[in-house]
């Protein structure tokens, strides 16, 4: 235990003492401020939306008034998940980035330099060695989540006057506790590959395909596979008037290839979780249906599950490569 501590210690100390990650750190923060900002504007022009609109009557005359209408209630169902959704897109590209550069080059960098051997040689666990390099970044990742957050939301509330009642702080909770998980898995995907791959330059590399297959390359083959399994018809109505349709499976089995990504599972989480209303129709008429912090919380627990899951996986994965490997 102490052996771990101090491992992590000395990560920590190491990592912050780095000028790339004092630079992409500041870049994290400075997205994240200028997201939070804008995302605040569209959220009190959303809220203060008014204007005049026109409606049929039953005469077929058109009447205008100034009342509670169209405009007003697509105002009102603006949930915090439109509002933040530019922070939450750049906070998975470029919080990625800084977990993988944290982690890319935790343990083949030592063992080019040779320090990893001469560590072993000291009454110290393998098992501390993984454990506190991983908790060192963590430690670093979980700092730069906390002020980006502070920040951020800090800003956004100033911009907005939004009130912090118990659901809006717990679903603002659940989105930083879910933004940590995501930087942690890529920071386990940085250290996998780091004790797998021999090089640092060749671990690097490696953990940006990953993090671009899973901004990218996997969204884009959910969608492609959908398309060639399930494609759109084309109907012809009595008139000769042609129609396309799209078959329900297509959604179905693009989301689920597309959750595989962590980027953008990420995304459906905390999109589900700020969720905060939905615009339905009644007999034609737009209504605001809120919605709970359960109801959102159940709806995305199936991505929750596996989110958790790939992190504990991978981390598995790395700890189990790690103790089995022969340093020399």
């Amino acid at each position: 235990m102490a052996g771990m501590l101090t491992m992590a210690k000395k990560e920590f100390l190491d990592i912050i003492g780095e000028k790339k990650f004092m630079l992409i750190f500041a870049t994290l923060l400075i997205v994240i401020l200028v997201s939070a900002y804008q995302g605040g504007l569209s959220y009190s022009e959303s809220q203060s939306a008014t204007g005049s609109f026109t409606f049929e009557s039953g005469q077929g005359r058109g009447r205008v008034g100034n009342t509670t209408g169209p405009v007003m209630v697509f105002g009102s169902a603006q949930s915090l998940s439109n509002s933040l959704e530019s922070m939450i897109t750049n906070f998975s590209l470029v919080g990625g980035v800084l977990a993988i550069a944290i982690s890319f080059d935790t343990i083949n960098n030592e063992r080019q330099r040779g320090s990893l051997k001469t560590l072993l040689s000291y009454p110290i666990y393998r098992d501390s060695i993984v454990y506190g390099k991983y908790l060192g970044g963590l430690l670093a990742v979980t700092m730069v989540s906390v002020v980006s957050f502070l920040g951020g939301m800090g800003l956004f509330i100033s911009v907005t006057g939004i009130e912090m009642t118990t659901d809006t702080v717990l679903r603002l909770a659940m989105f930083f506790g879910v933004s940590l998980v995501y930087m942690a898995i890529f920071l386990a995907i940085g250290l996998l590959l780091s004790i797998v791959l021999p090089s640092p330059s060749t671990s690097l590399l490696a953990s940006m395909i990953v993090w671009l297959s899973s901004i990218q390359l996997i969204p884009n083959l959910g969608y492609a596979i959908g398309q060639i399994l399930y494609p759109v018809r084309m109907t012809f109505s009595q008139t000769g008037e042609p129609s396309f349709t799209q078959q329900t499976g297509f959604t179905t089995l693009r989301t689920i290839i597309s959750g595989l990504s962590p980027s953008t599972a990420y995304e459906n989480i905390v999109n589900s979780l700020l969720t905060t209303s939905s615009l339905e129709f009644t007999s034609g008429t737009p209504t605001v249906t809120s919605i709970s912090v359960t109801t959102a919380l159940m709806s995305s627990l199936p991505s929750l599950l596996y989110f958790v899951g790939l992190l504990i996986a991978i981390f598995a994965a790395a700890y189990v490569v790690f103790m089995r490997q022969e340093i020399r």
